[in-house]
């Protein structure tokens, strides 16, 4: 009907001029509150683009990765804790530790996966 058709496009404008308003509060408040963060992550990136400050900029904007000790979810079969550790041939592997010995390496996440460890194995101790 012809009135529904009226009713329908009112409602029609009425609902773009709201969402364009909308999005142009939106992009205002973006623009004045978040413009210095945008600064500082745009010079962020040049220097970490240049070669000669990449190095500098890493150090300066990359957190480090944190690093842990990686128990075993599992006691060995004597019931002693199993700790990722390197051993005598300088390759980290599972090593079953007493619990009065505590000279056990940590290792970031990443350390542990490129050795060949699954990390959802352990449970990681936060060193201190």
């Amino acid at each position: 009907s012809a009135a529904s058709d009226v009713y329908k496009r009112q409602h029609k404008e009425l609902a773009v001029t709201v969402n364009l308003k909308n999005i142009y509060d939106y992009i205002f408040y973006n623009e004045t509150v978040e413009s210095k963060k945008i600064k500082d992550l745009n010079q962020e990136l040049v220097l970490i683009a240049l070669p000669k400050y990449r190095d500098w900029a890493h150090d300066q904007f990359v957190e480090p990765e944190k690093k842990y000790y990686w128990r075993r979810k599992k006691n060995d079969k004597d019931g002693d804790s199993v700790y990722l550790d390197i051993d005598v041939y300088g390759v980290m592997a599972p090593h079953s530790f007493y619990s009065n010995q505590i000279d056990y390496q940590a290792f970031t996440e990443s350390e542990v996966i490129e050795a060949g460890y699954n990390p959802d194995y352990y449970w990681k101790e936060e060193v201190e």
